[in-house]
């Protein structure tokens, strides 16, 4: 099930990518889409914020009453909302701007279907990287999986550590994370959830490709250390 938000102050204009994207699903039939249509970006914005939902994909239009497109898409990056999000436009003026966004693109009116639908192919490669809702703080994160490199659990809370070099935290129990999670994650150590594609090597402890040292429990170190090889060799084939 893809989840789609269509963001438009326009009833015909909503109905028409509504439409489109019934028949783009008919036809492929193994895209199931979800579609909620919007007439303000702030009802959308309210949603979005309070959990009420979560999408897959926004399309917004840039010209709207009340706040336009670009400002919407502004407030869902402020709120740490990483949801693709394709602007509709009747001019590409916008095109640079959209970048500050973080846009997964723009589609010119009238939107043509094949256009739609090279979007929707585009979606499904970033679709099918997994990711995870933990809430961190008084804010709920939508991460990939493949962006934690490791989570380890100190003084009651949690410390999720990013490819990017962020570091979250979260009151979640590690053992709850670890059922959340994937098999590309060992539990090395009472305290460590370890995303294996990070290991670099292995000696007394793993390291990790930036250097970081993640700790090995002493009294199983064979039996993680051989885990962790039986995964590198499946990555291989």
């Amino acid at each position: 099930m893809i989840r789609i938000a269509i963001c438009d102050d326009l009833y015909n204009e909503r109905n028409m990518i509504q439409s489109l994207l019934t028949s783009i699903q008919n036809e492929e039939q193994k895209w199931e889409f979800n579609i909620t249509q919007y007439e303000e970006g702030e009802a959308l914005l309210m949603d979005m914020e309070e959990n009420l939902s979560e999408f897959d994909l926004v399309i917004l239009d840039i010209y709207m009453d009340g706040i336009n497109g670009m400002e919407t898409a502004r407030k869902i990056r402020e709120n740490d909302i990483n949801t693709p999000i394709v602007f509709l436009t009747a001019s590409p003026d916008f095109a640079l701007e959209s970048y500050d966004v973080n846009a997964f693109g723009y589609l010119l009116k009238p939107v043509k279907k094949d256009k739609l639908k090279d979007v929707l192919y585009r979606l499904l490669k970033h679709y099918v990287r997994p990711r995870v809702c933990i809430q961190c703080e008084r804010r709920k994160r939508y991460l990939f999986l493949d962006e934690i490199v490791y989570i380890e659990s100190q003084n009651h809370n949690v410390y999720i550590h990013l490819s990017d070099g962020d570091v979250l935290t979260s009151r979640e129990k590690l053992s709850n994370l670890e059922n959340m999670l994937d098999q590309r994650f060992l539990r090395c150590h009472q305290s460590f959830l370890v995303n294996m594609r990070y290991i670099a090597d292995v000696e007394e402890d793993f390291i990790l490709k930036d250097g970081t040292i993640v700790p090995i429990r002493i009294r199983q170190r064979k039996a993680i250390a051989d885990e962790y090889y039986r995964f590198f060799c499946k990555e291989r084939v």
